[in-house]
C-alpha cells in the first residue's frame, strides 16, 4: 500500500518534487529532498546552484546518527536561494553557526536545525518574518537566543529542548501567536523573563517545560501566568533548580501552577515542599497516562494519584524523606476504605521507584478490588530499606526489576504471582544471605527472561528459575560463590545463556550439552575458570559462542563421532587469558561449514589441523603475535565472501600480507592495528585489491611512512589513529576516488598539514577530519 501511494504522490506532483536518490533533477524543481549519509559533500548538490525555484531542501536522516555536510553548501548554495520557504539541516555535528546571509532567505517559514552543534545563531535570523517554526532540539552547544527574536512576528513554534540556553530573551514576550514552546525558563528579579509573562501565550500547545521554579520570588505571578487555562497542552515539566528551604512558599506556587485537566503527561523535580497540592491525584484529570516526580526529597508522603482513571506510567525517584506509602497513595478520603468498590490504579501498566533510601515499607490496598489489575511491570532500584510485602495480587504482571534492594530479596517469597512473571531482573545482594529467599519457590512459572547480577554470595541458581517451562534467556553475572549448576542442569528451553564474571562456576558437564537443543547463544566472559577445552560441536544448534578470558582455556575442538553433523555456528569469537601463551585450534576450520564470522585473539595461535578456513567468512579477526602455521598457508585469497579483515599485534603477519597477493579482491574494509615495531611496509599486497575502501591503521606507534602507489584505485577511506612516528602520506598517489581523510593523534602529520605547501596535496579530499577539526 505504501508504494502505490508512493506512485500516486509521485505521479500528481510530476517535476516539482524530487527525491535526490530518484534519478534525474529538473531545472524546475521546487521541493528536494536526500537521504543524509556520514559525509555530504559539495559534489552531491552541485547541481542544484542555479535552480532559481527551490522552495523546499529537506535532509532526511532515519538513523539519527551525526553526520557531516560540506560548508559550501551552507555559506554558498543556500543562501543563494531565495525562495526557500523549507530547510532542513538537523543531525550535522559539523554545523556550529549560520551564516549572517541566512538573513536573506525572507520566504523561509520553516527551519530545522535541531541535533547541530551551533552555539548561537546569527542576529540577522530576526530578520525571517515569515518564519513560522524553528526547531532547535538537542543543540546542546547553543546557550542563547538572539536579543530581537520579537521581530519573528509569524512564528508559532519554537523548540529549544535540549539546549543549553540559560536565559530568555525578553523580547520573546512579543510572540504571543507562539503554539509551541518546548522551554520556559523563569528569570531571576528583573533579568529573563518572569514566571507571570506565560500569561502572552494563550495558544501554547503540546510540550511544556518550565524551569527555574525556584526564581519565582512572588507567588501572585505565578497566577498571573495562569497555567489552567492553556487546555492544549498536554505534556508538562515544573522544574525547580534547586531545593528551597521555604518549603511553605514553594508548596503555594505549585498549587497556583495546577495545569489544564486535559494533561496527558506531568513530571515534577526537585519541588521543595514538604507535600503535594490537592490537585495531585484528583481524578478530573481523567487523561492523565503518565507522571514522574523526581527528587522532591522534602515530601514525607505522596498524593493519591490512585484516583488517576488513566494513568498507565509512573516513575517516582529521590524521595528521601519518604518512609511508608499507605492509604494516601491509593485514595484521597480515608472512607474510601475497605468497603468501597473503588479500585485504585485501574490503567496503571508500570509503576518504577528509585533511589527512595529510607522507605521500608509498601502497605497493601485493602478494599473489594484489588490495586493494579492491569500493572505489568514493577522496577525498584536502590530501596535497600524496603522489606516485607510487594503488592499481592497483580493478574497482569510480566516484569520485575530488583536492584539494590537486599532486604526485600532476603524476604522470604508468598507472592503467588511471581510464577507469572515473564521477565526478571535482580541486581545486588549485598548481604551475607546465600540465598534470594524472594526466589526460592517449587512453583511450575512462566519466566522468558532472567538477569542475576551483583549477588556475590549467591551459592545455587534459585529454585523459581530452575522450574521455569519457557526460559529463553538467562544472565548470571558477578556471582563469585557461584560454583555449579544442579546436577538436572538448566531449562531445556534456554536459547541465550551468557555467564560474566562467575570465575567459580563449573560450566555444564559435556554430556548434558546434547539436551539444549534451543540454545543458539552462548557467552562465557571472564568465568568457568577450571574450563580447559571447549568443543564447538557439542550444542546441537548453537550459532553464536563468544568466550572471553577464561583463565585454563587453552583450546578448541570438534568431538569425535561416527556421524558428525552439519555444523551451526555463525560466529565465533574466542579471546584467551593474558596468562595463556599458546591457543590450539584442535580441528579442522573448514569443518565449521555455516561460519561468517571468525574473531581469535591471544599470545600465541596454533591451528593443529591445517588452518582450512571455511569458505563462507564474511569478517575476520586476528589479534596474535605468532600464528602456526604461517599466513602464506590460510588461503585467504580464496574466500571469496570475506569482506572485513582485521590485523592485530601480528606484525610477521602483516610484513608477509604487504609482500604478496594473499588477501582476496572480495576485502571492503581492512583494518591493521596494535603493531610495536612496523616502521615501514611493501605495498605489494594492497593494490590489487579492487573493492577496498576503507583503509585502517590504529596503534602503529612505530610506523614511518606508507609507500608510494599502495592504495588500490577502489579507496574510498583512509583513517590513522595513533601513528605518533607517521611523518608523510603518499600524497602524489593518493586515488581519486578517496573521498575521506581521517588522522587522529599523529603529530607528525598534524603538524606537516598545518602548512599550506603540504595541505594542498591533500585539499582536493572532500572530507579531512584532524584530531576531530573536520574539513568538508
Amino acid at each position: 500500500m505504501h508504494d502505490l501511494v508512493n506512485d500516486l504522490a509521485t505521479f500528481i506532483l510530476g517535476k516539482s518534487c524530487c527525491r535526490l536518490e530518484c534519478g534525474d533533477i529538473s531545472e524546475n524543481v521546487r521541493h528536494f529532498s536526500y537521504n543524509q549519509e556520514y559525509y555530504d559533500i559539495f559534489m552531491k548538490f552541485e547541481k542544484l546552484y542555479n535552480f532559481k525555484c527551490l522552495r523546499s531542501f529537506l535532509s532526511i536522516n532515519t538513523m539519527n546518527n551525526y553526520n557531516f555536510l560540506s560548508s559550501k553548501v551552507v555559506d554558498d548554495l543556500l543562501p543563494s536561494q531565495k525562495r526557500l520557504r523549507v530547510l532542513s539541516l538537523s543531525w550535522y555535528i559539523n554545523i556550529t553557526k549560520l551564516p549572517d546571509s541566512i538573513g536573506n532567505l525572507v520566504q523561509l517559514r520553516y527551519l530545522h536545525i535541531s541535533s547541530s552543534k551551533i552555539k548561537s545563531l546569527p542576529d540577522t535570523t530576526c530578520n525571517l518574518y515569515n518564519l513560522q517554526t524553528l526547531n532547535l532540539s538537542r543543540c546542546w552547544s547553543l546557550t542563547e537566543l538572539p536579543v530581537h527574536i520579537g521581530n519573528l512576528v509569524s512564528l508559532r513554534h519554537l523548540d529549544i529542548s535540549g539546549t543549553n540556553i540559560n536565559e530568555l530573551p525578553v523580547e520573546l514576550g512579543r510572540l504571543e501567536n507562539l503554539q509551541t514552546l518546548t522551554l520556559f525558563l523563569v528569570g531571576k528579579r528583573h533579568v529573563g523573563l518572569s514566571i507571570k509573562e506565560l500569561r502572552k501565550f494563550p495558544n501554547l500547545q503540546g510540550k511544556l517545560t518550565i524551569k527555574n521554579l525556584d526564581n519565582v520570588v512572588d507567588a501572585r505571578e505565578a497566577h498571573d501566568a495562569n497555567l489552567k487555562s492553556k487546555e492544549k497542552i498536554e505534556e508538562l515539566e515544573l522544574i525547580w533548580g534547586k531545593q528551597s528551604e521555604e518549603s511553605q512558599k514553594v508548596k503555594v506556587v505549585l498549587d497556583i501552577l495546577q495545569p489544564p485537566i486535559n494533561l496527558k503527561s506531568l513530571n515534577i523535580c526537585l519541588y521543595g515542599g514538604t507535600s503535594f497540592p490537592s490537585w495531585l491525584g484528583n481524578s478530573l484529570f481523567s487523561n492523565m497516562v503518565s507522571l514522574r516526580i523526581t527528587n522532591c526529597e522534602y515530601c514525607m508522603t505522596l498524593p493519591p494519584i490512585g484516583q488517576l482513571p488513566s494513568l498507565k506510567d509512573i516513575e517516582i525517584r529521590g524521595m528521601e524523606m519518604l518512609e511508608t506509602i499507605g492509604p494516601e497513595f491509593y485514595y484521597a478520603q480515608i472512607e474510601k476504605g475497605s468497603n468501597s468498590s473503588f479500585q485504585p490504579f485501574r490503567s496503571l501498566e508500570r509503576i518504577k521507584f528509585d533511589n527512595m533510601v529510607n522507605w521500608n515499607e509498601w502497605i497493601p490496598f485493602e478494599g473489594i478490588k484489588c490495586a493494579f489489575p492491569r500493572l505489568k511491570a514493577i522496577e525498584l532500584y536502590n530501596c535497600p530499606e524496603l522489606r516485607g510485602h510487594l503488592p499481592t495480587n497483580l493478574p497482569s504482571i510480566e516484569k520485575i526489576v530488583i536492584s539494590g534492594c537486599s532486604h526485600l530479596l532476603e524476604t522470604p517469597s508468598t507472592l503467588h504471582w511471581l510464577s507469572s512473571i515473564k521477565k526478571m531482573n535482580i541486581n545486588g545482594l549485598e548481604s551475607e544471605s546465600s540465598q534470594l529467599s524472594l526466589l526460592e519457590s517449587d512453583s511450575p512459572c512462566m519466566m522468558q527472561h532472567v538477569a542475576i547480577h551483583n549477588c556475590s554470595k549467591l551459592l545455587a541458581v534459585p529454585k523459581l528459575i530452575l522450574r521455569s517451562t519457557c526460559l529463553t534467556h538467562l544472565e548470571l553475572n558477578s556471582l563469585s560463590s557461584l560454583t555449579a549448576f544442579p546436577s538436572s542442569g538448566l531449562p531445556t528451553s534456554l536459547q541465550s545463556l551468557h555467564i560474566v564474571k562467575c570465575e567459580n562456576l563449573s560450566f555444564l558437564p559435556p554430556e548434558t550439552w546434547s539436551n539444549y537443543t534451543s540454545l543458539v547463544s552462548l557467552y562465557l566472559i571472564h568465568s568457568c575458570d577450571a574450563l580447559t577445552s571447549f568443543p564447538l560441536d557439542g550444542f546441537p544448534v548453537l550459532q553464536t559462542l563468544q568466550i572471553w578470558n577464561c583463565r585454563s582455556l587453552v583450546s578448541i575442538y570438534i568431538s569425535e563421532r561416527s556421524s558428525p553433523r552439519s555444523s551451526s555456528l555463525e560466529s565465533l569469537h574466542i579471546e584467551s587469558h593474558d596468562s595463556i601463551e599458546l591457543f590450539e585450534v584442535k580441528l579442522k576450520m573448514d569443518m565449521l561449514t555455516a561460519l561468517e564470522r571468525l574473531n581469535l585473539k591471544c599470545a600465541e595461535l596454533s591451528f593443529c589441523e591445517g588452518v582450512c578456513l571455511p569458505p563462507k567468512l564474511q569478517s575476520i579477526t586476528i589479534s596474535s603475535q605468532r600464528t602456526k602455521p604461517s599466513v602464506t598457508e590460510w588461503g585467504l585469497q580464496y574466500l571469496t565472501a570475506l569482506s572485513n579483515l582485521s590485523i592485530e599485534k601480528g606484525d610477521d603477519i602483516v610484513n608477509t600480507l604487504m609482500k604478496e597477493s594473499l588477501l582476496p579482491i572480495s576485502l571492503v574494509y581492512l583494518y591493521i592495528r596494535d603493531f610495536d615495531e612496523m616502521k615501514s611496509f611493501d605495498g605489494n599486497g594492497l593494490r590489487h585489491l579492487s573493492s577496498l575502501q576503507t583503509l585502517c591503521f590504529w596503534n602503529c606507534h612505530q610506523l614511518e611512512t606508507l609507500p608510494e602507489n599502495c592504495l588500490p584505485s577502489s579507496l574510498k577511506s583512509l583513517r590513522l589513529w595513533d601513528c605518533k612516528k607517521l611523518e608523510s602520506l603518499p600524497e602524489d598517489s593518493l586515488t581519486d576516488s578517496l573521498r575521506e581523510l581521517c588522522i587522529w593523534n599523529c603529530p607528525l602529520l598534524e603538524e606537516r598539514y598545518k602548512r599550506k605547501e603540504h595541505w594542498s596535496k591533500i585539499a582536493h579530499i572532500p572530507f579531512i577530519d584532524i584530531n576531530h577539526e573536520v574539513t568538508i
